[in-house]
């Protein structure tokens, strides 16, 4: 059981939820993510188990990561301080703006999109008794991480940015309206 899931989440102040964040999604997503990279650059080239989709997976694996990188950044030199800021001063205000909570609706989609294909070339990370065993450890933390990825987002998407964002906010995207998301 992962130690994040002890924690009522709801009880927090939005300071207290981006500490959390940064400490139990951040940073173990930035640790298995380079994990992942760092079996596809050194050991998959000399691994004639691997499937053929190993190519591909590396692929969006990558996109994958260097999307949250750039979400993680985000969070972590913009809109945390700006949270933790109006939290210590207790304004009362809500902090966010809608363009900027869009933003990170965007990034958001394209990893749940990559996730969701990487899921695909994965065959849903089913392991094969032929397979190395350091790639099925890779598989195991593409998996770990597709879970922690999940639960930051739910994280975020139902109780961080619902508590500081302005009250009665809709944030209607062009993507509703035309259905067209690409992970580009």
């Amino acid at each position: 059981m992962h130690a994040y899931a002890l924690i009522n989440f709801h009880e927090l102040s939005p300071a207290a939820l981006c500490d959390i964040i940064v400490n139990k999604f951040h940073l173990p997503v930035e640790q298995t993510a380079e994990q992942v990279m760092a079996y596809f650059l050194l050991e998959r080239q000399e691994d004639p188990t691997t499937p053929t989709a190993a190519d591909l997976q590396q692929l969006l694996f990558a996109k994958m990561q260097a999307e949250c990188i750039q979400l993680i950044r985000k969070e972590s030199t913009i809109l945390f301080p700006v949270i933790r800021n109006t939290s210590i001063h207790n304004t009362g205000k809500k902090c966010i703006q809608p363009a900027a909570y869009e933003s990170i609706q965007q990034s958001f989609q394209k990893i749940l999109l990559l996730l969701q294909k990487l899921r695909q070339v994965t065959d849903n990370y089913l392991i094969q008794g032929h397979w190395s065993s350091a790639y099925k450890i890779c598989l195991s933390d593409m998996y770990t991480m597709e879970q922690t990825l999940q639960q930051w987002i739910y994280v975020e998407q139902n109780i961080l940015y619902p508590a500081v964002m302005h009250a009665n906010t809709i944030v209607v995207k062009q993507d509703d309206l035309t259905n067209n998301i690409s992970i580009d």
